[in-house]
């Protein structure tokens, strides 16, 4: 299941910042999506609502912020979930 990493758009230093946390989503977006764009058309995940209200850190200003507003956080792919599966070596029994 694909792994997605949650950024926010900061209102008091306008850079983006991971929140440190991590979801799965069997049906997430393919490229960086804010939450308003993800949710057009289909239910909202219980993992993805549970963001909402999720208090995050400015790393510039130090200052704590409320997630509230859908377009302000988003859903990164994670590197590690579009790496191919790792396949243990053969191991050949030798007599």
């Amino acid at each position: 299941m694909p792994a997605y990493e949650i950024y926010f758009l900061c209102n008091d230093c306008q850079g983006e910042h991971p929140i440190h946390i991590g979801i799965h989503l069997e049906n997430g977006p393919g490229r960086k999506e804010n939450l308003a764009e993800f949710q057009r058309g289909r239910s909202m995940p219980p993992q993805v609502m549970a963001l909402r209200g999720h208090k995050a850190l400015c790393l510039k200003t130090g200052r704590t912020i409320k997630l509230e507003n859908d377009d302000q956080i988003f859903l990164v792919p994670s590197p590690a979930s579009n790496l191919p599966p790792r396949q243990a070596p053969m191991i050949h029994d030798e007599e």
